[in-house]
């Protein structure tokens, strides 16, 4: 297997955001037997050597492309874009002031008495906004319209983000 091929390519995949994770499922588990590093055994080191790297190769373009906003800067860096650079701080007021009062509402939560309703309604909240912005990058970048892209690509992150937080403050609350 050349592990220097891109992802897509290796899981024989269209580059498109658009995938079918049952296929990549399977061809991750004919890869990872094929490759798994127990069955080189005793065919020298180098082959070991190689078995591991292959599956470390493996695992991670797994999770790159079974996660949509991993799957999507991916995508993106595959086009020479750095969506997640430092320096790339625009945002559009509006969603950055949404972005504010969201986590404002996480941070309140902590202090309602029966917080599992409110909970569940954020995190239904949230789910759909990831899945918009999934839509609005799929779109634009089938559309070659790599901007608008990186953009819904920048905000999905911030909504992950939320969702993690979100997630980290229910297993507190709730447990």
């Amino acid at each position: 297997m050349d592990i220097s091929q891109d992802y897509f390519t290796c899981y024989s995949l269209p580059r498109t955001f658009e995938i079918d994770l049952g296929v990549l499922r399977q061809s991750h588990r004919v890869l990872q037997q094929q490759y798994h590093p127990d069955r080189f055994v005793g065919f020298g080191e180098a082959q070991e050597r190689l078995a591991v790297q292959t599956t470390a190769y493996l695992n991670q373009a797994f999770a790159t492309l079974s996660a949509p906003l991993r799957r999507g800067i991916y995508l993106l860096q595959l086009l020479g874009m750095d969506p997640m650079a430092p320096t790339n701080t625009q945002m559009p007021m509006d969603f950055l002031l949404q972005q504010i009062e969201l986590r404002e509402g996480i941070e309140e939560l902590s202090r309602v008495p029966d917080p599992e309703p409110a909970i569940t309604a954020l995190a239904r909240e949230l789910q759909a906004q990831a899945e918009q912005l999934e839509v609005d990058f799929s779109q634009s970048f089938a559309a070659d319209n790599y901007l608008s892209a990186e953009t819904a690509v920048r905000k999905l992150q911030f909504i992950v983000k939320l969702q993690q937080q979100l997630d980290a403050l229910e297993g507190e609350l709730l447990d």
